[in-house]
């Protein structure tokens, strides 16, 4: 069986000159699942860079949090994946679906799936998670 696995780093350090360095950081894996060929997309991003740039976007109100109202940030979380994760199969675009999230630790653990892919010759992918979110950019 055929394993495709990628693993994407967001890592942005800022500098201060008088404050020292910032870190802004999401992981984010890519796996094709051959059995169900799907490519399962799994990233994680800390919980105040996320409701920060959810915020921005979409709801000031927003709160990522468990024990918030979780229908209102999946909407906005799917909404905001499937703009900042582009992914080419092939030549061609695969649409995203959001699958759900869970809370560990200070992150919140995303699941976004493109299925019905059969083979993969060629991938293209863009990740733009958390680069609006800071004017120091």
């Amino acid at each position: 069986m055929k394993a495709y696995k990628f693993l994407f780093i967001i890592f942005i350090p800022f500098l201060s000159s008088f404050y020292g360095h910032k870190y802004y950081l999401s992981v984010t894996e890519l796996e094709y699942n051959e059995q169900e060929k799907a490519i399962q997309i799994i990233s994680r991003l800390f919980y105040d860079d996320l409701e920060g740039v959810l915020q921005e976007r979409y709801d000031e109100t927003l709160i990522v949090d468990p024990d918030a109202d979780q229908e209102k940030l999946d909407k906005y979380l799917s909404k905001y994946l499937s703009q900042k994760i582009e992914i080419t199969v092939n030549g061609t675009s695969q649409k995203l679906v959001f699958i759900g999230k869970e809370y560990e630790d200070d992150y919140v653990v995303c699941y976004i799936e493109a299925s019905d892919i059969q083979s993969i010759k060629s991938v293209k992918i863009k990740n733009t998670l958390l680069m609006d979110l800071y004017k120091e950019q």
